[in-house]
């Protein structure tokens, strides 16, 4: 009973917002942007709890039809939570603009098959859905990672005015986004979610890669110049999942 509200209310809210936002935009798919057309672009990171004992069957699921949802936007990472996030899915989405992003929204309240064979089959699985629009952090660029590895994402509660914490955050970055194996793939700052958060990515030759690179970092001036801002952090272990683009 309760996965059939959940379905109707899904469609129901589906139609609603396929009316409410076709008058907004009329862009179509995009393609995946290189490093130099990021500027610009939104991202959206999102997070999925799901139960313990459905994540399994949700992940078997995602692997088999997950293509029905990249087939509107770009997916550039999908990962699971190893350290700092259990029963946690986080993905993360490049549009050209919210417009861009809309546009894309009301599609897929409208395809039938991404709704009839994999969102009426896993919204009993999601616990809990959060989402966050980031923008390139300003002075930075994204860094398409190469081959496969790990992923650490960390994000930072900054304090204080944003162009002071802004500009030692640029400063961190340049110094650091090549460090004992790992390799800084983007740092982008909240536009919607959160106020005054940044959020890091990086990617890993393997797990342990983690703790160099918090080993590397700890007393570096930059690093210290920049903790001088940060009210709270928090990191995850992420490995890729087999629809990620970033593996």
């Amino acid at each position: 009973m309760a996965s059939s509200f959940l379905l109707l209310r899904t469609t129901l809210g589906a139609n609603i917002y396929r009316t409410g936002i076709r008058s907004l935009t009329t862009s179509g798919v995009r393609q995946s942007s290189s490093n130099g057309d990021a500027v610009g672009k939104v991202y959206e990171l999102r997070t999925y709890s799901v139960y313990p004992q459905k994540m399994r069957d949700f992940l078997n699921l995602t692997a088999e039809e997950f293509h029905l949802r990249t087939a509107h936007s770009v997916l550039l990472g999908y990962w699971t939570a190893e350290i700092g996030g259990l029963n946690q899915v986080v993905h993360l989405w490049e549009y050209d603009s919210l417009s861009h992003r809309a546009d894309v929204r009301a599609r897929l309240a409208g395809d039938p098959e991404w709704l009839g064979r994999y969102v009426s089959k896993v919204i009993d699985s999601w616990q809990q859905q959060d989402n966050v629009l980031l923008t390139l952090l300003p002075g930075t660029s994204l860094n398409t990672p190469q081959g496969t590895g790990v992923y650490q994402i960390v994000s930072l509660n900054l304090c204080g005015a944003p162009a002071v914490w802004s500009s030692a955050l640029v400063e961190f970055v340049k110094n650091s986004s090549m460090t004992s194996g790992s390799t800084l793939v983007g740092t982008w700052k909240t536009a919607l979610g959160p106020g005054n958060m940044a959020v890091l990515l990086w990617q890993h030759s393997d797990p342990d890669g983690c703790i160099r690179l918090r080993d590397a970092l700890d007393d570096t001036i930059t690093n210290v110049a920049l903790q001088n801002h940060v009210s709270a952090s928090h990191s995850k272990l992420l490995l890729p999942h087999i629809v990620s683009s970033w593996k």
